[in-house]
């Protein structure tokens, strides 16, 4: 007997009919049956997530059926006594199983003969899959086209509903709803099938024994998704001809199993040690770029981009639909990949992470959780690497700095896919220009460009033509920019360091650079006891911002950062920044503390609504964690302390409360004897001796009653008079 393989051209038909379709002693035998072994996985290709695999393999069944022949991969087997087992081919055998029988029931092809023909094709993994496949064939259904034929099947009265829960019988019947779906159209299809055909090679000669068969049959784990995706990918790379030049150690297929894969070995799951969706997210995060830079921005564009940064899974061929996976996009994944890939990890090409942080970037991107503005920053960085054969290190900082101050002062505004999509094309029309990068910005940028707001754009341009000046500017501005709450956002120093003709002058700049730095830290607002800089800075002028119908004296960082935050007050050149100018201009650093005091104690306005706001850090300190109040401009009276962003929350009224923290040292009353409501039609509060002392923002006047009768109470038009009353002095 020969040891070399021996194959034969077969259709499905032939295999499981009395042709020849065994070799043994050297001549080709007929088959009894065909039968999965117990050891060989379920049926697979109807399982949830394989839907790709199914369109795949149907469209190309269908090709065939519609006069284009096609040969399907090798079916390898082994035989004992005239009964094929598989060891390579059950999944295409199955389907192929399948397509026959239904298509002879919908052209009512279905007689004895064919019946015992398609009863060869049996399993032994299980009772209820081998019986299932038997009932299929002998009991069968009355096709309708109008109905699932899963639904079909499971209603005869020959389906057990506990066969659902045989996992190769319900990809069986998902496979079947596909089948019908692909097929339904077509008409006269029973002797196309011919068309589909395989070569079957009996293993038998090879001398296997029966441990080798179960150890090869033992890999009978479905492919990853990560190696249908890069078989997929090296199937369209060599389609494209992308790589028909190429070094056989410079290709796709030798980087991705080498290169590549020593990379992200680094960042792998160490449970199970495997990078598959590492690998996976990278390239999706890749195709997000590629789709936002091509892609016409209509209302797909943002679902679309909505899928693709999301957790949803993604097919291959959903990619190509999109346009994702062209030229452009192999290239740079190739070139990017080459570059930062290293045994040891990623390899970094900038010595500290002011600009971009290259380990947060390739982190975020093998997670598929990049914001916008990192979006915008990987490609910036990855866009330049792909570009340069040799980084030169300061030409990439010049690059990513100005990268890092137009996204850092735009970030609080990448709320949807287009504003992405805006930034992202901007910046590539920069790419070119990358190695001069300030010169270029500097001479040859349009600030009404679409990409970024004019501000934002006129800002880099100022810097750019101070910087070429000399160094003495470039490295006070540049100090300043690296600062961690100002993130490159100083155009409210550039603006206040100019002299009365537009002059910038340098050290009017250092000056209100050493004060900016006393002020705030990385973090946003320093930590000043008791509200001092605020209620100096509202002694200067008002300085609230509004969000809604409330006002704000502002937070750093939070939920609303971008209506009311200290960023927004630097940024926005109005009446509330040159209040904080005003401020800026009567403190010294060495003496900072000792000035802010000085500037609340000479407040001295008692008919200003912000005097006690200004004397008594108590009043902010009520309006919660969004530093909220409330004010009707009809009436300079109705204010309200907000606990929340709501008045049907908790609040305070601002007279009522003042009045309450005067006295509450000097009569020793509790913080629970203030009343605070959840309604502004409710009076707001404070009691003494049974006594309730109230304000009404209608007249003007604090009110007194005894028992909350409110209909029968006492006003005051002074609030002298009400502090005498209360503690029997004089005020």
């Amino acid at each position: 007997m020969s040891n070399n393989p021996t194959s034969k051209k077969l259709n499905f038909l032939q295999l499981v009919s009395n042709e020849e379709a065994i070799y043994e002693n050297e001549t080709w035998q007929p088959l009894s049956k065909i039968e999965i072994p117990i050891i060989q996985r379920d049926y697979a290709q109807g399982r949830e997530g394989k839907e790709e695999l199914r369109e795949n393999f149907l469209k190309f069944l269908l090709e065939a059926v519609n006069g284009t022949p096609k040969e399907l991969d090798f079916v390898y087997g082994s035989v004992r006594n005239k009964i094929l087992q598989p060891l390579d081919g059950q999944q295409r055998l199955t389907t192929l199983f399948l397509l026959h029988w239904f298509v002879a029931v919908k052209e009512n092809k279905l007689n004895d003969e064919l019946k015992n023909l398609l009863t060869k094709f049996t399993y032994e993994t299980r009772t209820s899959s081998r019986e299932f496949c038997i009932d299929l064939i002998n009991k069968g259904i009355i096709y309708n086209p109008e109905q699932n034929i899963s639904t079909l099947i499971i209603d005869s009265s020959w389906f057990f509903l506990s066969w659902k829960r045989d996992q190769t019988i319900k990809s069986m019947l998902t496979m079947l709803d596909d089948i019908q779906q692909t097929f339904k159209d077509e008409t006269e299809v029973w002797d196309k099938l011919n068309n589909i055909s395989f070569h079957y090679i009996e293993l038998q000669n090879f001398g296997l024994s029966d441990d080798l068969y179960i150890k090869m049959n033992a890999r009978g784990k479905p492919l990853t998704d990560f190696e249908n995706f890069k078989a997929k990918f090296e199937q369209h790379i060599n389609k494209e001809g992308w790589e028909s030049n190429a070094e056989a150690t410079e290709t796709f297929s030798h980087q991705i199993d080498t290169l590549w894969t020593d990379l992200f070995w680094n960042y792998r799951d160490k449970t199970e040690n495997v990078f598959d969706e590492q690998l996976l997210n990278f390239f999706r995060t890749m195709a997000v770029i590629n789709y936002t830079l091509k892609a016409p921005k209509d209302d797909k564009f943002r679902r679309m981009i909505d899928l693709l940064r999301g957790g949803q899974k993604v097919s291959f061929n959903q990619y190509l639909d999109l346009g994702c996976f062209d030229e452009d996009y192999f290239k740079t994944l190739k070139l990017v990949l080459n570059k930062i890939s290293d045994k040891s990890g990623l390899k970094t090409f900038l010595s500290d992470t002011t600009y971009a942080d290259e380990r947060d970037i390739f982190t975020g991107a093998i997670k598929n959780n990049l914001g916008y503005a990192e979006l915008l920053k990987l490609f910036a960085l990855y866009q330049y690497l792909a570009c340069e054969n040799d980084i030169d290190k300061v030409n990439l900082q010049n690059w990513l700095r100005i990268v890092r101050n137009l996204v850092e002062a735009h970030r609080l505004y990448y709320d949807n896919a287009n504003t992405f999509a805006d930034s992202i094309l901007f910046l590539s029309k920069l790419i070119p220009y990358r190695n001069r990068i300030v010169e270029y910005f500097k001479d040859s940028v349009n600030p009404e460009d679409k990409g970024f707001p004019k501000f934002i754009i006129e800002e880099e341009k100022t810097k750019a033509n101070l910087i070429l000046q000399n160094d003495d500017w470039k490295n006070a501005i540049i100090e300043i920019e690296n600062h961690g709450y100002f993130n490159g956002q100083i155009g409210f120093i550039l603006d206040w360091c100019k002299d009365e003709n537009g002059i910038y002058n340098i050290d009017k700049f250092k000056e209100y650079t050493e004060k900016a730095k006393a002020v705030f830290s990385n973090d946003g607002l320093k930590n000043f006891d008791n509200f001092l800089f605020e209620r100096a800075l509202l002694a200067t002028g008002d300085y609230l911002l509004s969000i809604g119908r409330n006002y704000s004296f502002l937070i750093s960082k939070g939920r609303n950062e971008r209506d009311i935050s200290w960023k927004r007050l630097l940024r926005d050149d109005n009446k509330q920044r040159k209040v904080l100018k005003s401020l800026f201009d009567n403190i010294n650093p060495t003496t900072l503390f000792q000035d802010l005091e000085k500037i609340i104690a000479d407040f001295s306005d008692k008919n200003d609504w912000r005097y006690y706001f200004v004397k008594q850090f108590e009043m902010i300190d009520n309006c919660g964690s969004q530093k909220l109040a409330r004010f009707n401009d009809n009436n300079e009276f109705d204010i309200l302390l907000l606990g929340s962003t709501m008045t049907s929350g908790f609040h305070k009224e601002y007279y009522s409360y003042s009045l309450f923290v005067e006295l509450k040292e000097k009569l020793s009353l509790d913080e629970s004897s203030y009343k605070d409501q959840k309604s502004v039609d409710y009076w707001k509060y404070f009691e003494l001796n049974g006594q309730q002392i109230a304000f009404d923002c209608k007249t003007g006047k604090f009110i007194w009653t005894i028992n909350n009768d409110w209909d029968n109470k006492q006003e005051y038009d002074d609030r002298e008079k009400v502090i005498l009353e209360l503690t029997g002095e004089s005020y």
